[in-house]
């Protein structure tokens, strides 16, 4: 019964069909402890899942009790040590970080990098994931060397796990750059973005919207650079990606007009600033 409830939970989960998978998810809860006791390891993954429907539904307050008491079960049962600690020691974090309780996130992520470290070595992915939500927990703090050091960390993990023209690769480089450009490290930034871009048309193709994200984030440190020329380029296709992707009239694509319109304007170029703000205006209406 309660694997067939929980089972039935996930499924709802993952169709995003929020509430009745919290109820669902409720019901294998209450079985669980019926069938196993409250302290049972089948009771913490119950109480984890519903608390992965509450942060996908934003409900942060409901998902920190229920991680609590999953991390307190599996530590009793598993030791502090265990991998499966480190899983709800981090999926607590996270709900603590949204709700701004950024000290006890960060201790709590700083102890899953620990655990993993002994437990699975130092060059396992799943710690790379760990260093790289430390590292934005550091960001967020003003942290900067030390977000640095794990972005770096987790790069170079990924690398030796899965090359350097993996996805997840590419992840971490975004993330490494994304700190230098909210530095002004603009030049420093330039060639993770660049290869970082490289991997999203090896991966998804020269016309995916990981791309357009891709070649925006490229021409963005180009124009801190004031390589407005250079940028020029990157900026025109992204936008040509968006409206073949979702159309000249989305949300998304009037966006990105706009955004071509200010980078016209801050080179000085007023005529085709002057065109993309009409634009613009014209797929709005």
């Amino acid at each position: 019964m309660w694997e067939e409830l929980n089972t039935k939970a996930l499924e709802l989960f993952h169709n995003r069909r929020y509430a009745e998978a919290a109820e669902t998810a409720r019901q294998a809860l209450e079985e669980a402890e019926k069938s196993f006791g409250p302290d049972d390891l089948r009771v913490a993954t119950s109480l984890n899942n519903l608390a992965e429907i509450y942060r996908a539904s934003v409900k942060y307050d409901q998902a920190e009790p229920l991680w609590r008491r999953s991390l307190a079960i599996r530590e009793q049962k598993l030791g502090p040590a265990h991998p499966d600690v480190a899983t709800s020691l981090n999926n607590l974090a996270g709900a603590l970080f949204e709700q701004g309780k950024m000290d006890e996130a960060q201790r709590m992520l700083q102890k899953v990098v620990q655990i993993l470290e002994k437990s699975l070595g130092r060059h396992h992915p799943d710690l790379a994931t760990a260093l790289n939500n430390l590292a934005a927990l550091n960001r967020a703090l003003g942290q900067n060397p030390a977000a640095k050091f794990n972005y770096e960390k987790a790069l170079g993990i990924l690398e030796q796990a899965f090359g350097p023209e993996d996805v997840r690769t590419g992840e971490a480089l975004n993330n490494l750059a994304g700190l230098y450009y909210s530095l002004d490290r603009f030049s420093d930034a330039e060639p993770l973005y660049a290869q970082a871009l490289q991997i999203a048309e090896k991966t998804f193709g020269p016309f995916h919207s990981h791309v357009a994200a891709s070649l925006n984030n490229l021409a963005a440190t180009l124009i801190g650079q004031g390589k407005f020329s250079e940028a020029e380029p990157s900026l025109l296709r992204a936008q040509s990606i968006l409206e073949a992707n979702v159309g000249a009239t989305h949300p998304i694509a009037v966006e990105g007009l706009q955004g071509l319109a200010e980078f016209y304007e801050a080179w000085g170029k007023t005529e085709k600033a002057k065109d993309y703000k009409e634009r613009a205006s014209a797929a709005l209406h």
